[in-house]
């Protein structure tokens, strides 16, 4: 009984040992997080230079992410770092569909020639609260199912969820 409880105690000091070791830490939890900057790409449409960004990442550390920043810079394949927005900064996965928000809005809603702005904890906090009242997750699933399958039975699922 006494090894029992001494091997219990054991792993309930490694578990809560790893859950205290800071956010970068976890580079090895491929779903904790990692670290992106955004890169964007500028197109002559006619005269007119549309803008288009991406996340890049996750990166297991901010030397990967850093290093990745600089290759970008170099290989001519019309991606650059956007210098609008922070550089290997850490993302919660949590938060990483509140990104993707971001930057589909930046890519269809921004003005063409004002690249899209910088945005902070706070904002990211409210566009994971929306998402969360608008019931983006089941809107998400939803659409994918129609989209992967045209025989899609909508009205099954909502008298399912009822």
């Amino acid at each position: 009984m006494k090894t029992l409880s001494k091997a219990l105690l054991i792993s309930g000091l490694i578990a809560t040992s790893g859950i205290t070791q800071p956010a970068d830490a976890a580079g090895n939890c491929t779903t904790c997080g990692g670290y992106f900057y955004t890169a964007i790409s500028y197109i002559n449409n006619n005269g007119i230079t549309n803008y288009q960004y991406m996340s890049v990442g996750p990166f297991s550390d901010q030397d990967s992410c850093w290093q990745a920043v600089n290759d970008d810079y170099g290989n001519n394949d019309n991606w650059l770092p956007f210098e609008g927005s922070p550089k290997c900064v850490w993302r919660y996965e949590t938060n990483y569909e509140a990104y993707d928000d971001i930057i589909e809005d930046w890519n269809t809603v921004s003005n063409p020639t004002n690249p899209g702005v910088i945005v902070d904890k706070e904002a990211i906090a409210k566009i994971v609260e929306l998402r969360e009242v608008y019931r983006m997750k089941e809107y998400e699933a939803q659409l994918h199912s129609v989209i992967t399958d045209p025989n899609h039975d909508e009205d099954e699922d909502n008298h399912v969820k009822r």
